[in-house]
């Protein structure tokens, strides 16, 4: 197995505690409109917000570009973006700002924006309800304004980096939840993955292959990111697709976003308890 850990990228050198902990630290603005144990309420789905925000950044003026000629064509706006899925608005977290009096409606507006299946992921999250509390507590441009200023591309942060992040910051907010709903360890992810691929596989993996991983129990995706990562280092010619189900519905959200990221179907991970739906 001396070549299997040379592809697996070696998460546990990775540091992410710094970002984590500045992401954390916005719940500060919270304190007295949120009870603690509900600052993820707002962390989490904004985090995801400008993770895809990040993520399209590069490409923005393509897509209004492409948006004025194509309006009603999804595909278009795809390409536009180089990935599945985009945003029309042309305001940002940073421009929402400018306006500080109708940043509700702005930010509504540009949440709106989004392609149906980042809205979709939003929406599961209660986005909607929280923006509406913060507005009323008068917090909501600080949150905006402190998102506004995080760096969280892809450049910087890859998919393992970022489920790395997620995955710290959700063992924060939900520490003391019933056993079970926690996350298997990186260093776990990476020997079941090297044991899995490590011998009897040649039928199945190698280059030029179509490889499909399913994880039943996908969270935030680690297992399929990690599997994704060692397949593609061996063999970066092979065609690998990842499917997934996840009940947790904040876990699911931050899976499904790596996935879209990552250029996979966001139709092959679902919000699903796999115990009473098969997907």
């Amino acid at each position: 197995m001396g070549n299997t850990h040379k592809s697996i990228k070696k998460e546990d050198t990775i540091d992410i505690s710094a970002e984590a902990s500045f992401i954390w630290g916005i719940a500060n603005k919270l304190r007295g409109v949120y009870m603690p144990d509900k600052y993820g309420s707002v962390i989490m789905p904004f985090t995801i917000i400008r993770r895809f925000e990040c993520t399209l950044e590069k490409t923005k003026q393509k897509v209004l570009e492409a948006y004025k000629e194509h309006p009603n064509l999804p595909k278009a706006l795809c390409k536009a973006s180089g990935y599945h899925f985009y945003n029309i608005c042309e305001y940002d977290l940073n421009k929402l700002l400018s306006e500080p009096n109708l940043l509700k409606e702005n930010l509504r507006n540009y949440i709106m924006s989004f392609s149906e299946n980042v809205k979709n992921i939003l929406y599961k999250l209660n986005i909607f309800n929280e923006i509406e509390t913060m507005d009323r507590a008068g917090c909501l441009y600080e949150v905006v304004r402190a998102f506004s200023e995080q760096d969280l591309s892809p450049e910087r942060f890859d998919s393992i980096k970022m489920g790395l992040i997620f995955e710290n910051l959700l063992g924060r907010f939900y520490q003391n939840v019933e056993a079970g709903q926690f996350y298997t360890g990186r260093d776990i992810i990476r020997t079941l993955v090297a044991l899995l691929l490590s011998e009897g596989c040649e039928g199945i993996v190698g280059p030029y292959k179509t490889i499909r991983i399913l994880d039943q129990a996908a969270g935030t995706g680690g297992m399929l990111t990690t599997a994704y990562s060692y397949i593609m280092g061996k063999y970066p010619e092979a065609d690998v697709l990842l499917f997934g189900q996840e009940y947790q519905a904040d876990t699911f959200a931050m899976g499904l976003a790596e996935m879209l990221i990552k250029g996979q179907n966001g139709d092959n991970y679902k919000h699903a308890d796999t115990f009473k739906e098969d997907c």
